[in-house]
């Protein structure tokens, strides 16, 4: 039986190594403020009006599931459109979502029939109003130009906890940001979102591979108890 003994360079590789994992997702310092965090939080993409581009979409729910390639356009003032293609560059399926309402037109196939289906409010148990963003680049945040009735908190472990109340968005609402040092400056890299009331909800978001230009993760997820979506950029143009 062969037996690997460690040297002394070995574990101090092994430790330098956890240190700096431990580094990778240990809490920002505490000089910075929650109003400053919550800038950083929907800084990435802000500016960009526009993307086109090709994407891995993984998806699971009742609704569908797979791995499939897809080309994505996404405008501010637009509807976000998905086309799902096959392996060949063929079209499965094109997705629209406009507002909270999703449409799915399949093509005939041979032997087959041209399907419509469509839904509103939530695709898997995500809403549909963060399609968009998510598309866009953006990490989903309260609505805009109600800063001054939200409530910010730091909790414990170094994350942003921000509470909307129900006058500002149809229902109370939780976001809860992790942050990492990218290029010096906080970057979210987690959300975990809440919605309370009638229409209660929870997501998790998973966001990583920040683009240069723009901040806007490359990589992202969304998952609630209903389904999860895994996006992954190939190529990704924005104006």
């Amino acid at each position: 039986m062969f037996m690997f003994k460690r040297s002394n360079t070995g574990l101090l590789l092994l430790a330098s190594s956890a240190f700096l994992a431990n580094c990778a997702r240990a809490p920002l310092q505490p000089e910075l403020s929650p109003e400053v965090l919550r800038d950083a939080a929907c800084a990435p993409s802000a500016k960009v009006k526009s993307v086109e581009g090709t994407i891995w979409m993984n998806a699971k729910s009742a609704d569908a599931t797979g791995r499939f390639p897809a080309q994505v356009s996404a405008k501010e003032n637009g509807p976000l459109r998905i086309e799902v293609t096959n392996l060949l560059g063929g079209t499965e399926a094109i997705i629209t979502v406009d507002g909270l309402k999703y449409q799915i037109d399949t093509p005939e196939k041979k032997n087959g029939k041209k399907t419509v289906e469509s839904g509103f409010g939530s695709w898997g148990g995500i809403p549909l109003s963060w399609a968009k963003t998510l598309f866009l680049g953006r990490i989903p945040c309260p609505p805009a130009g109600g800063a001054s009735q939200e409530k910010l908190s730091m909790l414990p472990d170094g994350r942003l906890r921000i509470d909307v109340p129900a006058s500002m968005a149809g229902a109370a609402q939780t976001f809860v940001f992790h942050f990492r040092r990218w290029l010096g400056q906080p970057w979210p890299d987690a959300l975990e979102w809440e919605q309370r009331g009638a229409l209660g909800a929870k997501v998790t978001f998973n966001f990583d591979d920040p683009e240069d230009r723009t901040a806007a993760p490359r990589k992202w997820e969304a998952k609630s108890d209903r389904g999860e979506v895994k996006v992954r950029w190939r190529d990704r143009s924005v104006n």
